[in-house]
C-alpha cells in the first residue's frame, strides 16, 4: 500500500525552489561563463574610458582657458588681426571645452571689427549653436548675427534677427535696444507698417526703457 505523499510546507518549497534556481544558474553562468566575463570586461572599460575622458576634459579645459587668455588679451587691445589665428588655433585644438566655445565668440567679433561680416555671422551661428551659459551673453551673439546682416545690408533679414533675439530672451537688458535696431532695420527695408508695429512692441513691452523716447518719436515719423 502507497503511503500518502508527505505534503511540503511553504517555506519548505521555497528553499526548494531557491536551490533549484541556485543550481540552474550556476549552470547558465557556468556555460556562458565566456559572456558574463565579456560583459564585466566592458562594463569595466567603459567605466575607466569614461574617468578617463572626464580628466582630459579637465585638462583640455586647463590649457584652452590658458589659450583663451592669450588670445582675449591680444583682442582688447584692439590688435583684431593677431588675436584671430590665436582664436583660431584654440578653436580648432579645444573646440568642445567651454574656453574653446567663447573663443567661437572673440573671433566673431573679432571678424567682425574687421569688416569681415560673412565670417562674423558664420561663428555667431556656431557659438551660438553651441554654447550654454549665461543667456546675456547669448543673446549679444544673436544680435551679432542680425548685425552682421544689418551690415551686409539685408535690411529685412537683420530686423527679422534682431525681432528673433528680443522673443528668445525677452528679458535682456538689451532688448529694447534690439527692437529699437529691428524697427530701424524694417524702414531702411521700405516696411514701414512693420517698423510701426516694432516700435509700438517697445513702447508697450518696454515702458521704462530709455528707448522708448526714441521710439515714439520714429514712429511718429513714419
Amino acid at each position: 500500500m502507497l503511503k500518502p505523499r508527505k505534503r511540503l510546507s511553504k517555506k519548505k518549497l521555497k528553499e526548494d525552489k531557491l536551490v533549484t534556481f541556485y543550481y540552474k544558474a550556476s549552470a547558465w553562468a557556468e556555460d556562458n561563463s565566456k559572456y558574463v566575463i565579456g560583459a564585466i570586461a566592458a562594463a569595466a572599460i567603459i567605466f575607466v574610458a569614461v574617468y578617463f575622458y572626464a580628466n582630459s576634459q579637465k585638462g583640455a579645459e586647463q590649457k584652452a582657458s590658458v589659450e583663451l587668455a592669450k588670445a582675449t588679451r591680444t583682442f582688447e587691445s584692439g590688435d583684431y588681426q593677431n588675436a584671430m589665428p590665436l582664436l583660431t588655433n584654440l578653436v580648432e585644438k579645444y573646440g568642445s571645452t567651454k574656453s574653446g566655445k567663447m573663443g567661437l565668440l572673440y573671433l566673431a567679433d573679432s571678424f567682425f571689427e574687421t569688416n569681415d561680416y560673412e565670417n562674423a555671422k558664420i561663428n555667431y551661428k556656431k557659438f551660438a549653436s553651441a554654447f550654454r551659459g549665461d543667456e546675456h551673453i547669448l543673446s549679444a551673439a544673436y544680435a551679432g548675427i542680425a548685425a552682421c546682416d544689418e551690415q551686409l545690408k539685408n535690411y529685412q533679414e537683420a530686423a527679422q534677427e534682431y525681432e528673433k533675439t528680443v522673443k528668445k530672451f525677452p528679458d535682456s537688458i538689451f532688448a529694447p535696444n534690439y527692437l529699437l535696431r529691428a524697427a530701424r532695420c524694417y524702414t531702411l527695408a521700405k516696411m514701414p507698417n512693420e517698423a510701426k508695429n516694432v516700435y509700438a512692441k517697445l513702447v508697450k513691452d518696454y515702458p521704462d526703457a530709455q528707448e522708448k523716447s526714441e521710439a515714439l518719436m520714429l514712429k511718429a515719423m513714419l
